[in-house]
């Protein structure tokens, strides 16, 4: 049989008494069948044999309940009616009308390459991942040894006049950020990216000094609501107005810190972390 004698021969499967209507598309054959689901909804699904020039073929599998959709999946329903009696549904009844029916005409399943290669690959990514997420971790630990115990965040490590200095650095794995807001005044280039009215981050790991929020508004009076969790490691949250220390904020408490006097200048909220696994949120009001 050709491929097109087989593709036509396929809608001979159809009846009266058939719960299922087969189609073809192109080089498609498609068999759909609806079931009850639940008692709100009506289900489908539907299998497509994908026919190949030498005599194999490729299956995909789709079902639809109203809400969501599901690929690849073996569907299995039992529907118990107001009668008493029970409507069972298995999806792979319906793939075997089109099996069958292509086996006698002398075609094989072929394996989906492309669902293979990712079950391959899947794996092995989430492996090198998880492999580099741990060297990471350890790089940015090699250096660093916690002295002061578990219970003490302060730094040990990082000075002052590092946190002060205009060119900070850190290293970081695992970072999660989210800001919204509006804009201030802010007008050097390396600041604009920090200049929002809520920010929030959380670290796997941070070892350095980063900034956290830059603010310079026409106003007197600015409120900034830091509040910090630290989980392991060393930090310290510096405010620093013009360049100059202003106050450090306590980690691992809900803060809010009034500030005079700020019209026109540069208030700039930095982190200092040592092997830090630890989340924080500021919000400013003006």
């Amino acid at each position: 049989m050709t491929k097109q004698e087989v593709l036509y021969g396929a809608l001979a499967l159809n009846g009266s008494d058939k719960k299922y209507t087969v189609t073809i598309e192109g080089d498609k054959i498609i068999i759909e069948t609806k079931y009850r689901g639940t008692h709100k909804r009506e289900s489908t699904f539907r299998c497509i044999e994908q026919l190949k020039d030498d005599k194999t073929y490729t299956e995909t599998t789709y079902n639809f309940d109203g809400y969501r959709r599901q690929y690849g999946a073996r569907i299995k329903s039992v529907f118990y009616c107001l009668d008493g009696s029970k409507e069972v549904f298995d999806s792979e009844e319906i793939k075997k009308v089109l099996r069958e029916y292509l086996e006698s005409c002398g075609y094989k399943r072929s394996k989906n390459v492309l669902l293979l290669a990712l079950c391959i690959a899947i794996p092995v990514v989430i492996a090198i991942l998880i492999a580099l997420i741990v060297s990471i971790s350890l790089a940015i630990d090699s250096k660093f040894v916690d002295t002061n115990g578990l219970e003490n965040f302060s730094l040990t490590e990082i000075t002052r006049d590092e946190i002060l200095s205009k060119d900070n650095t850190y290293r970081s794995f695992m970072v999660s950020e989210r800001h919204s807001g509006n804009h201030t005044n802010i007008s050097k280039t390396r600041l604009r990216d920090y200049d929002y009215d809520h920010i929030s981050r959380s670290f796997g790991k941070i070892h350095g000094v980063i900034i956290l929020q830059a603010t310079r508004v026409s106003v007197n009076n600015l409120t900034l609501n830091i509040n910090s969790y630290v989980e392991s490691g060393n930090a310290e949250i510096v405010i620093v107005i013009d360049g100059e220390y202003y106050c450090s904020v306590d980690v691992n408490q809900d803060r809010s810190i009034m500030i005079q006097d700020v019209r026109n200048k540069e208030v700039i909220i930095k982190l200092a972390g040592e092997g830090a696994k630890m989340r924080i949120d500021v919000t400013r009001v003006y």
